[in-house]
């Protein structure tokens, strides 16, 4: 992960170099410079790399390089589209340049006498190494909507193979949908939905706990667990506050004060508005028990944003 990072800055800032710094120049330069083109591809080819490894980690947090959490926003928020387009062609026509090439091989292994095109193409697929599910990427599949076609087939095929799935099997899975109450639709969107949290690498202080409390939040959030992660938040803020911002011990609110007097950027957040629906949940369960989807994400947000602007001593 650490090399990728690192690969994927020195290109976009070797792409940004190239485009005098202008982004409309993106509109027409890749089409006069092949070279700017390539550059483009295998930025986007690291790009989903590393979108693809952050989607697929159980946690929503990772310790990065001081300055990836400000170059992955601008590249996701004004660059990402525009390379992908750029970037289509060249892969299709680096995929074509790789199967002409093995394709040519095959023919001189018929030719060779060695074996046919079909055995050649056969073995090639039984070296390629295998895991189960490696095919299954997260940036691109949904995988609530995978699941339920094997729930499908699951209920298609009960009975029919009395050493397959029966009835228990299926009994099971209601289990989960119906009494638990697992819905793996909206567990699977709300994971989306979670913003990954990025640690500058110059944070001199322990994460543990941060990265704990938050994934902690995180997964309240994607069970529906509303109030908790609220109160999750809650107890985020005052860490944050105190152990990275280097504020005093104090009642919330004072601590607030303090570090939007000491860090004036922070005003923007209306931490207050978090401390008391901290508050709400844990003192007032009652009247504080439905919370909304987009507020936890919010909260979410500004824990974000707490963390981005950690100061760096």
């Amino acid at each position: 992960m650490k090399d990728y990072i690192e690969n994927f800055l020195m290109l976009f800032n070797k792409l940004k170099s190239h485009l005098n710094y202008s982004l409309k120049n993106l509109k027409w330069l890749p089409d006069a410079n092949p070279e700017i083109a390539e550059l483009c591809y295998n930025l986007d080819e690291i790009y989903e790399r590393i979108d693809r490894f952050l989607l697929s980690q159980p946690i929503k947090s990772s310790v990065v390089h001081p300055t990836f959490q400000q170059k992955w926003d601008e590249y996701v928020k004004y660059y990402k589209a525009k390379i992908q387009e750029v970037a289509e062609p060249i892969r299709e026509k680096h995929y074509e340049k790789i199967f002409e090439m093995i394709d040519l091989k095959a023919e001189q292994a018929e030719q060779d006498g060695r074996m046919s095109k079909v055995e050649f193409w056969q073995k090639l697929n039984d070296e390629l190494p295998k895991e189960t599910g490696m095919t299954f990427n997260p940036a691109i599949d949904n995988a609530s909507v995978l699941l339920q076609d094997i729930f499908n087939l699951a209920y298609d095929s009960a009975g029919l193979d009395p050493d397959g799935i029966s009835d228990q099997h299926l009994g099971a899975l209601k289990y989960f949908e119906d009494t638990i109450g697992v819905n793996l639709g909206e567990i699977n969107y709300r994971w989306g939905k979670v913003p990954n949290l990025f640690i500058s690498e110059n944070v001199k202080k322990k994460t543990d706990k941060l990265i704990e409390l938050y994934n902690e939040a995180a997964k309240s959030y994607i069970f529906g667990l509303n109030v908790s992660a609220t109160a999750m938040c809650r107890a985020l803020l005052e860490h944050i506050l105190i152990k990275y911002y280097g504020l005093p011990k104090n009642k919330l609110y004072k601590i607030i004060a303090l570090a939007e007097k000491k860090f004036k950027k922070l005003k923007s957040l209306n931490l207050d508005k978090l401390r008391k629906d901290g508050n709400g949940v844990m003192h007032e369960y009652e009247n504080k028990s439905k919370i909304e989807d987009e507020s936890v994400i919010r909260y979410l947000m500004t824990i974000k944003f707490l963390v981005s602007s950690i100061p760096e001593k």
